[in-house]
């Protein structure tokens, strides 16, 4: 049973990405709450989808407008789009990047609060916990034998594995930003650095686990859950969790500031927050949820079996934009 954990913590192939747009209405009789709202969602198609449906069945006057993209993208939007918002809710954005710039969201209490750890709230509720974001090795077994493939952090700046993992690109990653700010929190940029000309770098966290179960490369770092769902549909992956310990991070969900659609967007964010919500996204995604009354995922390996380090959120959030400037100019010098 997930607890909480303290400091928000316990313990390239490049390739385009494109916004997609997909709208939800519900249809039938006219009720309270009606008109529009917009979802900002990293979460993957497959998921926007099911928590949009969801949500039109109990608010059927209610038409979602989803917004799907990588984290950095979205950020990249809600940030120009500061003095004229287009979006209403953010769901499933690494707390790094909320705490990178908290003004871009709106400070909101969830109806289901009570039933969420302090831990996993954000200063003056700023955003709410969503997934666990426990950080892996993917591993393709028939294109590299789990003996020789990388057992920590150090070894991904090990000579002896470049060109041979795929690593995203932080700049347009949550996940790869909090997967690369471990590495630095462990063992700094000596080994951030060799990472940089030893990773074939990507533009999304997707290719990472599309590319190395199709065999296309032998090993990636991704969050375990796609591993999971990878090798229930039959691919020859395994997970190989860091000897140092993952950190024990989470997603979360928020009001985008000056929300044009701000009723709705409080209810949206209120149904999303709830534990039908995060019981949907254990079943889509294999995720684990931060709330303790939401089943795990099936296939998983308790929590309290991974081992974890004490990672520092907050420092993390706060050296993001220098991490990312600094790791993009030695990308282009690769």
């Amino acid at each position: 049973m997930f607890v909480g954990f303290p400091r928000f913590s316990r313990h390239l192939l490049f390739i385009g990405t494109a916004m997609a747009v997909v709208s939800f209405s519900g249809t039938g009789f006219s009720a309270e709450p009606s008109g529009r709202v917009v979802l900002y969602n990293p979460g993957g198609v497959k998921l926007g989808q099911a928590l949009a449906s969801a949500f039109t069945k109990d608010y059927p006057a209610v038409t979602v407008d989803l917004i799907n993209a990588g984290v950095g993208e979205l950020f990249t939007r809600i940030k120009a789009e500061r003095n004229r918002p287009q979006g209403d809710v953010l769901i499933g954005a690494s707390t790094e990047a909320y705490q990178s710039d908290p003004t871009l969201f709106e400070p909101y209490k969830t109806r289901d609060d009570a039933h969420y750890s302090r831990s996993v709230v954000g200063p003056n509720n700023l955003f709410y916990g969503f997934n666990l974001l426990m950080q892996t090795f993917m591993v393709n077994t028939k294109v590299m034998p789990v003996d020789q493939a990388p057992k920590s952090w150090r070894d991904l700046g090990a000579a002896r594995f470049k060109g041979k993992y795929i690593f995203a690109n932080p700049s347009l990653s949550g996940s790869a930003y909090g997967q690369f700010a471990q590495i630095l929190q462990l063992h700094g940029w000596d080994v951030g650095s060799r990472l940089i000309r030893n990773a074939v770098v990507t533009t999304s966290s997707k290719l990472v686990w599309q590319n190395v179960s199709k065999g296309e490369i032998g090993a990636g770092v991704t969050g375990d859950n796609n591993v999971v769902k990878r090798a229930k549909q039959g691919f020859p992956v395994v997970a190989v969790y860091p000897s140092e310990g993952t950190a024990l991070r989470f997603s979360a969900n928020a009001l985008i500031k000056g929300a044009p659609n701000m009723a709705n967007a409080k209810v949206l964010l209120d149904f999303i927050n709830s534990r039908e919500a995060h019981s949907l996204s254990v079943k889509v995604t294999s995720r684990r949820s931060v709330r303790s009354d939401v089943n795990p995922p099936a296939g998983q390996i308790p929590t309290d079996k991974v081992k974890t380090f004490d990672y520092d959120n907050a420092a993390a959030a706060k050296n993001r934009a220098a991490t990312l400037k600094r790791f993009d100019e030695e990308l282009s010098r690769k």
